[in-house]
Order: structure tokens, then C-alpha cells, then sequence
């Protein structure tokens, strides 16, 4: 695994590499709240299919740079970093394999960008409009989306979650299943634990949540709606998922004017690349390597 760093002005970007540098390139952008470590499995498996696979720590997350300021973490910015990356390794165009957050950022940019990108392939995220649309349809999904409120108040989550109460955060967030407390190892929760209690860590993470997801931003008739994706779309969402509702997951395609493919995996959480990598990357290679239709 190869290690460096990508500069976007004055913020530098932390990432893992894996695979020939001249072989198809595929960007992999993470969630909340994890780190490049999340891609262990997958990193290894594109390499091995000939793939160049970039794994960047996200702006605020590990070791890239955390910049202090809740404007610090729009969307526009974070598109920003997504661009430098694509300069700073020459590409025109790549595949996008993304979770969580890294996908609520792969989404917005494969639909502003989708010259930029080749194939996206999207685990446990519906597209952004189909969840804001499901926020507005009925309580299950408002209800289920609790802790993005939460996460917005000032101070609040991070006395709530920070220091010597950070394995409130590490319960709530990787052991709250069967499937995951049988996934997420001990080295694998010290990793996760040792990242969050970086100073202005936690601040970093919920920045994400205070700067784009307001209650103004998601639910009023001003919500921006995006360009539909044109690239070839594979969703994979575990059927376990605690933050989602089913209604999501079918709702997207109708923001897909290109080849779209819905997957569930049964028995499955919100960390499939995790939970089940030997699946995930099954069908990640097999919808890179297809043919466009």
C-alpha cells in the first residue's frame, strides 16, 4: 500500500494507493465516521484486478488537513478536494466507488460532473434527492434521521460522544447490529477509536452534517435538485440498515437516466464493504469491467 498526499490551495489531502499507475483509475471516497482504513478490502481487490485505487482521508477526517470553520465543510468545497485529486493524478475521467458521506459527495459530482466519471458505484446512500424526497413523504424516514439533527447542535455531540465517552460513539456506531458486532474486529475498533480522539475530530465529522444537511437545506422548496446521473449507477444497500428506509433505495433510480442497478444484500448493515467484502466486490469488479450499454 503506497501512502501521499494531494494538495486542494491551502488543505492537503492524506490517501492510500494500491495498483499499477497505469491501470483504469478508481476514486474512493468514505463516510462518516471513518477513514480510508474503511477500503482495506476493497483497495486490495482492484489492485489485484489492475486497477489504480485512490483512497483519500476526507478534508477533517484522519490525517489530511482539518480546517477550522463550519463553511469549511460545504459541498462545494468538498467537490473542490474531489477535483484536485483528479489534477493532481492527470485524470479526465474515472470510476467512483463511495459510502456514506464519500457518496453523498460522489452523487453530487457525478451528476454536475458526469464527463468526469466513468462508472459510480454507491454503497449504503441512496441518491441525495430520492432521501430528501423520502424526508418529506412521512415520519419513518424523519425518525430514522434523528441523529442529523442531533449532530447539528453546537458543542452538544461532541461532549456527548468526545473523550472518555467515545465509546458511545463506537457502540452507536459500529456495534449496533448483530452482523456488525460480529465484523468490526478489536484492531478494527481501535483504528476507528484512535482516529476519532484526534483533537477536532469530532468537530470535523459533524461539521459535514452543520454545513450541508439544515433543516433549510433538506426540506424546504428551495432544495437544490440535482441533474439526473448519466453514468452507469450500481447501488448495493444491506437490508439491516438502521439510518435508512426502504423507500430510499427504490426512489433513486428515478434519478438515474443511465444503466441503473439496484442490489440488496440480506442480513446486512449500513457497513456492507465491511460486513460483506467478498460480495461488495464482486459486484463492484463486475459492474467496472461491463460494457457500457
Amino acid at each position: 500500500m503506497e501512502e501521499g498526499k494531494v494538495a486542494n490551495g491551502e488543505i492537503n489531502l492524506h490517501y492510500l494507493a494500491a495498483g499499477p499507475v497505469d491501470g483504469p483509475p478508481v476514486l474512493l471516497l468514505h463516510g462518516f465516521p471513518q477513514y480510508s482504513y474503511m477500503w482495506r478490502n476493497q483497495l486490495e481487490a482492484l489492485s489485484q484486478a489492475g486497477y489504480r485505487a485512490i483512497a483519500p482521508d476526507l478534508r477533517g477526517y484522519n490525517l489530511s488537513d482539518r480546517p477550522e470553520g463550519i463553511e469549511k465543510y460545504a459541498m462545494k468545497e468538498l467537490l473542490g478536494d474531489v477535483a484536485a485529486i483528479y489534477k493532481a493524478f492527470g485524470w479526465s475521467k474515472a470510476h467512483l466507488l463511495v459510502h456514506d458521506w464519500g457518496a453523498i459527495i460522489g452523487w453530487t459530482f457525478a451528476a454536475l460532473y458526469p464527463q468526469m466519471v466513468d462508472k459510480l458505484a454507491v454503497i449504503d446512500c441512496p441518491h441525495v434527492t430520492a432521501f430528501t424526497d423520502a424526508m418529506l413523504e412521512g415520519v419513518e424516514q424523519m425518525f430514522k434521521s434523528w441523529y442529523i439533527w442531533f449532530l447539528q447542535t453546537p458543542d452538544v455531540p461532541e461532549q456527548y460522544f468526545g473523550g472518555e465517552n467515545i465509546e458511545r460513539m463506537i457502540m452507536w456506531c459500529f456495534l449496533s447490529t448483530a452482523n456488525a458486532r460480529k465484523t468490526f474486529t478489536p484492531e478494527d475498533l481501535q483504528n476507528y477509536r484512535q482516529m476519532l480522539l484526534q483533537p477536532g475530530q469530532l468537530t470535523a465529522c459533524f461539521n459535514y452534517y452543520r454545513a450541508n444537511l439544515t433543516p433549510q437545506k433538506m426540506l424546504t422548496a428551495e432544495r437544490r435538485q440535482l441533474p439526473n446521473i448519466q453514468s452507469p449507477t450500481l447501488l448495493i444497500y444491506g437490508s439491516d440498515d438502521l439510518a435508512l428506509s426502504s423507500r430510499t433505495w427504490k426512489k433513486s433510480a428515478k434519478y438515474c437516466s443511465g444503466p441503473f442497478q439496484l442490489v440488496e444484500l440480506p442480513g446486512i448493515g449500513h457497513w456492507a464493504a465491511e460486513e460483506n467484502p467478498e460480495e461488495v466486490n464482486r459486484l463492484v469488479l463486475e459492474h467496472f469491467k461491463q460494457e457500457k450499454e
